[in-house]
């Protein structure tokens, strides 16, 4: 009984429909008891939209992409993301539900970066309370950054995937000698995959650092100003 209910919460669609549903209703009401508290100066609120921007944004993205990349290569999804036994065996799937399985992939496989996201901003913006913090259409503006190094890095990857960069990695050899699962068209799909990791990876690590710089500038510029005359 426990194996059962731990496979449908850690495994299952409606597991993750569930998990998804709990963690946003307690951010809601820590959002609701947090703006209760302290009227317009509450932050949490302000804090929990931007995560959820972040999470909302990477799984807009998740699916856009797995929508182009099984156009370029369904085998990558069928065999590589091992969606045969949702699929069928008939080859190529059925455009629909082939189409519906990827965009669940690109939602799963991007809800936890868009948190883990949205959660390193929001902490770069929040430590040393002693430095100024920065507006929330700041922190907007550099998650769209983080957006376009994704996109950057995924389109460079599909690039070094056509370009034949990955024929000696593991598999990827076997495949090209055998001409199995239109092997460019794969390592494409598998390079764009990588790169948006890479790039969504790197986005952060430099949005972080544009948070600090610009909080300590801000910081250092405020100092700088002659006192007010009373």
């Amino acid at each position: 009984m426990v194996a059962t209910l731990w496979h449908w919460w850690a495994h299952s669609d409606a597991g993750l429909a569930t998990r998804i549903a709990l963690g946003a209703s307690f951010f809601v009401i820590l959002a609701l008891w947090d703006l209760k508290r302290h009227g317009r100066q509450a932050r949490r609120w302000r804090e929990y939209l931007f995560l959820l921007a972040a999470v909302g944004g990477a799984m807009a993205y998740g699916v856009v992409n797995d929508q182009i990349t099984v156009t370029l290569s369904w085998e990558y999804f069928y065999w590589g993301k091992e969606l045969a036994p949702a699929l069928g065996p008939d080859t190529p799937p059925a455009p629909l539900p082939l189409r519906w399985e990827a965009a669940k992939v690109g939602m799963k496989a991007t809800w936890t970066a868009g948190l883990l996201i949205g959660a390193a901003m929001l902490m770069a913006n929040s430590v040393h309370r002693d430095k100024k913090f920065l507006a929330g259409r700041e922190l907007y503006k550099l998650l769209a950054c983080t957006l376009i190094w994704t996109i950057a890095l995924a389109t460079l990857g599909g690039l070094a995937g056509r370009l034949g960069a990955f024929n000696r990695l593991g598999e990827f050899a076997y495949l090209r000698q055998h001409d199995m699962w239109r092997p460019i068209r794969f390592m494409s799909v598998w390079g764009i995959h990588l790169g948006a990791y890479t790039g969504g990876a790197m986005g952060t690590v430099w949005a972080v650092w544009r948070i600090w710089k610009e909080r300590v500038a801000l910081t250092l510029g405020d100092a700088a100003k002659p006192p007010e005359q009373v």
